[in-house]
């Protein structure tokens, strides 16, 4: 049994965002001596299989044949080591077949990372703490006692690398090793959309960033559960704490929390004090050691000891302990059977939920969880019924969803799905996940209007506003209405947009509440104030990344506000008074761009003047200077910075975005400025799509550092969808299909030939994909083909920079054929369409 104070509900948005109530399920025991971290795997998917194999960390690689059997002995001293590198990022269940063993098989581990680099690290590239959706620890533990498939019950995500290791005294060959998808495998060649040019790279790049896409992509009820529901209680097996998900259990400063718990392998751990990503006040109880211990964050690993103890000889394994933890702002005292263990004072975390978890190799039973807050029992539950996993949201999740990467951040993040939406609708046109990401950030709209920027996955959206009026990330909010806005012209689907034009227009109003009386948006509280790059100041007033990315979200919705039942007079007003106000005041002589802030007007940002813009902010002549000046001060040879250089004085790092990029490439085809384009697509994402470099993935990464290495040392994601603009912007531009009216009802085909001999490729659309085909000949003649789905109509345009001027022509349309040359076309769906230059 449980019960709470307070709810979350959930709304269903258009057909690919489906209620779903939880089945009965069947109640078992806690085994005493349990291999909780395996499963009975229920997948279609073939295996990912290894492609090399080394029998040691410094050994050259061999391919991975049908007759390779994996072979390890160790004397107890000296591990058997082998590692195995599948190419490029996979994710899912870990699963190997043990043909033989002898001797001690009891401490055999796998180990997984994304780089090479980090792959000999103790935990590898983790542990991962932040969320339910993928395995904590990146290291598996396994007592081999039987010949049998052992099969991971939790998502390892994205990884590339993977290490055996036996070091207990004993010989094991397995016969096969590899992984279970948890998602669908299939070969970027075969998705719904498809690009292929004369450039070799160029095809890598689109390909780089679909793969990233099909990583980042969770179908609905596909995620596992975290804990196991037993009878006596949750069964947690060397997992992080996740915190505790009601509203008002994030500011908590005041509790306490009560909780009965049977040890089962060395010890458990708890959290107080916790953010919603479980960072906060870790509680170690390592029964085995007889020691207490508080570290800040969500495990002891890396984290110095705030306070321990010795623990009382009567805390022991397989025996239940009464727990009872006082925690009073920066006073925490904990109690086992009535028996204090641990006072101290801490200045690491001062509010926050709990949760409950367990150390690597620690595993645990935990039951009659009590919380007691604001003078009154708040929570209660027995653990012994799934319904309790959503309290802490660790149950499966009930939409399809788009998170931030495959590794790190398996989060619905609002900032990334501008670009995440375009390349997914590119290449997988999994228009259920972005919809499903939608649905789920969407619901979570605080009292002013603007949305909290992050959601995990494992809850349903919710049916009421959030409680609050403060927000980190304020421009996650504008980027998730224009990514709400795209999704629209792209599928036309009305329903979905009477129900969310309301919404934006709640944020816009809001937003129209902040201008100055010189026209421009001023952010007054500085917990607004942080972006993507956290690691660089925050910044509060007059902001131009803010103001520019209001006037794109406004841009974006504008042509669909009355169809929205908006009054598009009042906003389009409201946006030519702000990009009159951004020109008047944020325009820069000494530097040729918009300035970054009132606060630092001797920089720029280069995602702010790519939306300068994009928005339309920037006029021809004035968006051809800031490119220019973005050149000049940004492009470095591994790419193009996030910042000018003199922004280093101030503070800000210098390193290179794909996030920030991917805009600055939009703005350079917006633009038609093809060495811009060329540039950025031959340096960033060169790097990321050489199968060559030491840190390939086949993905697209988080962050670059200048000269090109990850960004972000350890924890750089190597795999992360907001990299992947390019395969948006090479559909839409070098291919040239663009949707006019939504839903593609009218569309255009208007390529950027990008210095490119051919390209070819097709981009879905919800009535059929529209195909295109164009070249030069070996003369320099330009020959395209066209074909869209019925009941459609749009307008082909020739290159504005055709190899040779044109004199004579032959066009085929249906069964019209044509002599006559012209620089657009405009032909109805349904039948091909082909021009071909004769001189």
């Amino acid at each position: 049994m449980h019960f709470f104070k307070t709810g979350i509900g959930f709304l269903t948005i258009g057909q690919a965002v489906v209620a779903s109530s939880s089945p009965a399920c069947h109640l078992s025991k806690a085994p005493s001596d349990p291999n909780t971290r395996l499963k009975s795997a229920d997948t279609s998917f073939p295996e990912y299989r290894p492609l090399t194999i080394a029998t040691d960390s410094i050994s050259k690689p061999r391919p991975i044949t049908t007759n390779t059997s994996f072979k390890l002995s160790s004397d107890g001293k000296t591990p058997g080591v082998i590692v195995l590198d599948y190419g490029k990022d996979i994710e899912g269940y870990g699963t190997f077949h043990v043909k033989s063993h002898s001797g001690n098989t009891s401490v055999f581990e796998m180990s997984y990372s994304e780089s090479r680099a980090l792959l000999d690290n103790h935990m590898a590239d983790g542990p991962l703490p932040l969320s339910a959706a993928m395995d904590t620890y990146r290291i598996n533990r396994f007592n081999v006692s039987e010949s049998k498939t052992y099969t991971n019950r939790l998502i390892q995500g994205g990884l590339r690398y993977q290490k055996l290791n036996l070091s207990s005294a004993g010989e094991l060959e397995l016969s096969f090793v590899g992984f279970l998808p948890s998602i669908d495998p299939k070969s970027t060649s075969d998705l719904s959309g498809t690009f292929e040019c004369s450039d070799p790279l160029i095809n890598r790049i689109w390909a780089t960033g679909a793969r990233t896409v099909q990583l980042t992509e969770i179908a609905a009820e596909s995620l596992p559960d975290f804990w196991v529901i037993t009878d006596e209680g949750a069964l947690v097996d060397s997992l992080a704490p996740q915190p505790f998900a009601q509203d008002y259990a994030a500011t908590m400063t005041t509790y306490e929390l009560n909780f009965t718990v049977k040890p089962i392998s060395n010890g458990f751990g708890f959290t107080v004090l916790s953010d919603t990503l479980g960072n906060g006040i870790y509680l170690l109880v390592d029964v085995v050691n007889g020691i207490v211990s508080a570290h800040a964050g969500s495990s002891e690993w890396n984290s110095p000891t705030l306070a321990s103890a010795a623990l009382p000889q009567s805390v022991t394994l397989d025996n239940w302990h009464d727990v009872h933890c006082v925690v009073n702002l920066t006073q925490i005292s904990i109690e086992i059977n009535s028996v204090s263990v641990l006072e101290f004072s801490q200045t690491s975390s001062f509010y926050g939920s709990f949760g409950l978890g367990a150390s690597y190799t620690h595993a645990a039973v935990f039951t009659n969880v009590s919380l007691t807050a604001f003078g009154q029992q708040m929570y209660y539950s027995s653990l012994t019924d799934k319904s309790a996993l959503e309290d802490f949201q660790l149950g499966t999740n009930p939409l399809p969803v788009s998170v931030d990467g495959s590794r790190r951040d398996r989060i619905a993040y609002a900032g990334d799905l501008d670009i995440a939406a375009g390349a997914t609708f590119a290449s997988t046109h999994g228009l259920q996940y972005i919809n499903g990401s939608i649905a789920l950030l969407g619901s979570f709209q605080e009292l002013p209007g603007f949305f909290v920027p992050t959601a995990k996955v494992q809850q349903f959206p919710r049916t009421s506003d959030v409680q609050a009026n403060v927000t980190g990330l304020l421009s996650y909010s504008f980027s998730l209405a224009s990514a709400m806005a795209q999704y629209y012209s792209h599928t036309g689907d009305t329903s979905f947009l009477q129900h969310w034009a309301p919404r934006v227009a709640r944020l816009f109003d809001w937003a129209d509440s902040q201008m100055l009386p010189n026209g421009l948006f001023n952010v007054s509280n500085a917990m607004f104030g942080g972006d993507w790059d956290y690691y660089d100041p925050s910044l509060d007033g007059v902001v131009a990344k803010f103001n520019l990315v209001y006037a794109y979200s406004l841009a974006q919705w504008l042509p669909f506000m009355a169809d929205g039942g908006l009054n598009t007079t009042v906003y389009e007003s409201r946006l030519q008074s702000l990009r009159s106000a951004i020109n008047t005041h944020l325009w820069s002589e000494t530097l040729q761009a918009f300035y970054l802030a009132d606060s630092h007007q001797d920089f720029f940002s280069q995602e702010a003047n790519a939306l300068a813009i994009l928005s339309g902010t920037a006029n021809t002549t004035r968006s051809r200077t800031i490119l220019s000046s973005m050149s000049r001060d940004l492009l470095v040879p591994a790419g193009a910075l996030a910042f000018s250089n003199s922004s280093a004085s101030s503070g800000w790092t210098q390193k290179i975005s794909p996030y920030a990029s991917g805009y600055h490439l939009k703005a350079a085809f917006h633009a038609n400025d093809t060495l811009t384009a060329k540039h950025l697509l031959n340096t960033i994402w060169e790097t990321m799509s050489d199968p060559k470099h030491a840190n390939y993935t086949g993905c697209t990464w988080e962050t670059l550092n200048a000269d090109g290495t990850p960004g972000l040392g350890d924890s750089t994601s190597l795999c992360h969808t907001w990299g992947s603009g390019p395969t948006a912007d090479l559909s839409r531009h070098v291919l040239g299909v663009q949707t006019v009216t939504p839903g593609f009802k009218t569309w255009k085909v208007a390529p950027q030939t990008l210095d490119l001999n051919w390209a070819r490729g097709a981009h879905p659309t919800p009535l059929g994909p529209i195909q295109v085909h164009w070249r030069f000949d070996s003369e320099g003649l330009f020959f395209m083909n066209v074909t869209a789905p019925a009941n459609t109509q749009g307008t082909i345009y020739l290159p504005s920079n055709m190899a040779k001027p044109l004199k004579t022509c032959r066009v085929v349309y249906g069964s019209k054929v044509e002599k006559s040359c012209a620089e657009s076309f405009t032909v109805c769906g349904g039948q091909t369409f082909t021009f071909q230059q004769m001189s």
